[in-house]
């Protein structure tokens, strides 16, 4: 025992001994720069050392629609680094410094497209640093401006950097004015700007890591010199409730709207009636949020555009009154001018304030309440007012429907409008029929959704979940919001008997909004815009607020645009039906070598599962299914699908097969959207170029052609043209009312 005592005694004297000679050693080597054993000198060496901490980026979290589509990712691109001190060599000891900044300059400036004289003086400026870099038009490189870089003989000490780009594959079609885009800031990192990407930055941006280490002054790290690493953590995913399908639907509707109507903007919005979802949501004009720019119209006209909303707003006072129990829809009334007294009561006699007239000062005479609505008469409401429902009564009605406050829907960016209620007998009457007061698309959606559905108001969203990719864990999910119940379920059943009349009455002003599919219900508006304190005696605003199916309703549409004063607002066919019948289908509408709508009885089918298995076996799955199988590859074995398995589809839907196969032969793009060739680019991965919007006509590369990554395609668009003959109205009918200077419906 002892002599084991001895024994750990001496070697506890050797380690001590040992460790007093590395203190020594790391002493005399931090102060003195000596090597204890050699002797050499380490002033040279150590000097030259650097510690470096570089920040490593999370990657960004996708941004899905709601069938799971990509609508915003990451894309690797390339930062360039130029090295300016001429000692740093490569390991071959190469030139590994910019040696001449002229000839780089020259070489660089087309390809990144800067200004020779830019790149010369920022190479020959900061000769003192060890690197740079060369601003915003250095960052983000693509692959191939990389390559062209590479490809250069004689240029020197040019490096790259991965980093990344925000990449919107759906361009200007998606909302950008509520998915937002992202930019790299100085540093390099995705900030997010606007929309989406702003209001869930930090869920987006996940945590950066970081690389802490020391390199020689050539910038190598060598054996034995400090390196740690802290791993990034990407950032959540996160799936909105916007439909790609009707949201295709909606922009084409639009932009056909502005092509028919000579429309100077349009916008509107399709929301899920029974549980508040966002399914659509678009504007024209919109932006790229690809290339954003401070001229780009980044306005959302849908919840940051507060304006008089006209005769959409009646349904209020309608449902007002019904819900108080004092409505008659047979009881007549008088529709010739109102003129009202201060009390806003009505008045045949010379004590009046003021007149509100119907559009045109049209007379019907002694008509049926109903018909009030289903005419839109300026004098029904202004009746239902003073005689029925009561100027407080009619205020809380307001309140309750929360008209003129904001909705706080998932961090859209909004304004609340404002309301003239109560200041004037005339601001209490025009609030009847939509003027004199502001309100939002934002703000009517909510309120319709008592009014289509049972009585319960929801707010709507857009967010449908927030996804952790790291542990394929769902952290937040969107859900129905009741946020008041203005009316009854009785009284909306009620509205909904009346707004399917106003479009099914051969005199009602929303009968050009009757659909194929189903039977709706709706009501128009046109509102004046006020313009340096007076209103506009030429522009308008013409909406109208549909749902649909009238049975049980599922859908509603509001629909908006400006346009110059014309005596035919709501009297076209097209491109509205369209809409509602899309819609109602479910499915992007199969285009024909006319660009017309096919005539073709639609079903609706599962996707089966096609993975793992062979080509051969596609005919027999697919008997029952008829679709549009686009195959990619011309290898026997299925490896991917789109759409999933369990997807509902539709008769003729375009469906990608991607088997193992090598050789891509290129499909003739004419007649798809843009919905279904991003979802070709989606599964081939090809680099894809997309100019202009609506139907394909017109590709670079021809169909038939073996194509691989480095084949450059580009497809362009043109809008669908619906020359239509429109029929002018019957002059016995009309399709609203007038105030008593301004002509709104």
């Amino acid at each position: 025992m002892k002599r084991s005592n001895r024994s750990l005694a001496f070697l506890y004297f050797i380690m001590l001994t040992v460790v007093i000679l590395v203190i020594v050693n790391v002493f005399l080597v931090t102060v003195n720069k000596v090597h204890i054993r050699s002797g050499t000198s380490l002033v040279n060496y150590v000097s030259s050392v650097s510690n470096v901490e570089e920040k490593i980026f999370a990657s960004r979290g996708n941004i899905y629609d709601s069938d799971g589509e990509i609508v915003a990712q990451d894309v690797k691109t390339y930062d360039i680094i130029c090295f300016l001190d001429p000692e740093r060599l490569s390991s071959s000891d190469q030139i590994a410094f910019v040696d001449n900044p002229s000839y780089t300059a020259k070489m660089l400036a087309p390809i990144l497209d800067m200004d020779e004289n830019e790149i010369y003086s920022i190479l020959t400026s900061n000769s003192g640093l060890y690197q740079i870099e060369l601003g915003a038009k250095g960052r983000n490189l693509s692959e191939d401006q990389k390559a062209q870089i590479e490809a250069i003989e004689g240029l020197h000490g040019i490096e790259f950097r991965n980093s990344y780009k925000r990449y919107y594959p759906f361009g200007a079609d998606f909302s950008p004015q509520l998915v937002g885009f992202a930019q790299s800031d100085n540093t390099g990192k995705l900030i997010g700007k606007l929309g989406i990407e702003e209001y869930l930055d930090d869920e987006l941006s996940g945590t950066d890591g970081f690389h802490s280490y020391q390199r020689d002054k050539y910038g190598y790290i060598l054996p034995g010199m400090y390196d740690s690493t802290v791993e990034a953590i990407n950032g959540y995913d996160v799936y909105l409730t916007l439909d790609n399908s009707i949201q295709e639907a909606l922009n084409t509707a639009l932009q056909e709207t502005v092509e028919f109507k000579d429309a100077s903007r349009a916008w509107g919005a399709v929301v899920e009636v029974k549980t508040g979802k966002i399914l659509a949501w678009a504007q024209t004009p919109s932006f790229d949020p690809n290339q954003p720019s401070s001229d780009d119209v980044q306005v959302n006209y849908g919840s940051q555009l507060a304006y008089e909303a006209g005769s959409v707003i009646k349904s209020i006072i309608y449902a007002a009154a019904m819900d108080l129990g004092v409505y008659d829809g047979e009881q007549g009334f008088d529709s010739s001018p109102y003129c009202y007294t201060a009390s806003s009561g009505r008045t045949y006699a010379g004590d009046q304030l003021g007149c509100i007239n119907n559009v045109d000062h049209k007379n019907w005479g002694f008509i049926p309440l109903d018909y009030g609505l289903i005419y839109s008469s300026n004098v029904a409401t202004a009746t239902l007012l003073s005689q029925y429902v009561g100027k407080d009564n009619y205020e809380d009605y307001l309140h309750r429907f929360h008209l003129y406050q904001n909705v706080e829907t998932d961090g859209i960016s909004e304004i609340s409008g404002y309301t003239n209620y109560g200041l004037s007998p005339v601001d209490d009457i025009c609030a009847t029929y939509g003027q004199g007061s502001s309100t939002t698309m934002l703000q009517i959606l909510q309120a319709y959704t008592a009014i289509f559905g049972n009585g319960e108001m929801l707010k709507p969203y857009i967010i449908d979940r927030i996804v952790d990719p790291n542990s394929n864990t769902t952290v937040y999910k969107g859900t129905r919001n009741v946020v008041d119940r203005p009316i009854s379920a009785d009284t909306a059943k009620h509205m909904q008997d009346l707004l399917r009349r106003v479009v099914s009455d051969e005199s009602g002003t929303c009968r050009h909004y009757a659909a194929k599919t189903v039977e709706v219900m709706g009501k128009t508006g046109t509102s004046e815009i006020a313009m340096e304190g007076e209103y506009s005696e030429d522009v308008n605003i013409v909406s109208c607020m549909l749902g649909f199916p009238y049975e049980d309703p599922e859908y509603e549409i509001y629909y908006a645009y400006v346009s110059d004063k014309t005596v035919y607002y709501n009297y076209d066919k097209k491109p509205i039906p369209d809409l509602i019948d899309r819609i109602a289908l479910l499915e992007s509408s199969s285009i024909n070598s006319d660009n017309e709508p096919a005539e073709k009885y639609i079903e609706k089918y599962s996707m089966p599962n096609l993975l793992a298995h062979n080509v051969s076996d596609l005919e027999t799955i697919m008997s029952d299914i008829d679709l549009n199988v686009i195959m990619i590859g011309d290898g026997n074995n299925i490896i991917d699908q789109y759409p999933k398995q369990n997807t509902d589809v539709y008769t003729d839907q375009k469906v990608f097969v991607k088997t193992d196969g090598n050789n891509i032969y290129l499909p003739d793009f004419s007649g798809w959207t843009r919905k279904d060739v991003i979802g070709y680019w989606n599964m081939s991965r090809l680099p894809i170029t997309l100019k202009g919007y609506g139907v394909a006509f017109e590709q670079s590369v021809s169909p038939g052609s073996i194509v691989n990554s480095d084949t450059e395609i580009a497809i362009s668009f043109r809008e669908i043209n619906h020359q239509e003959e429109v029929t002018a109205p019957d002059a016995s009918t009309d399709n609203g009312s007038v105030s008593e200077d301004n002509n709104i419906e």
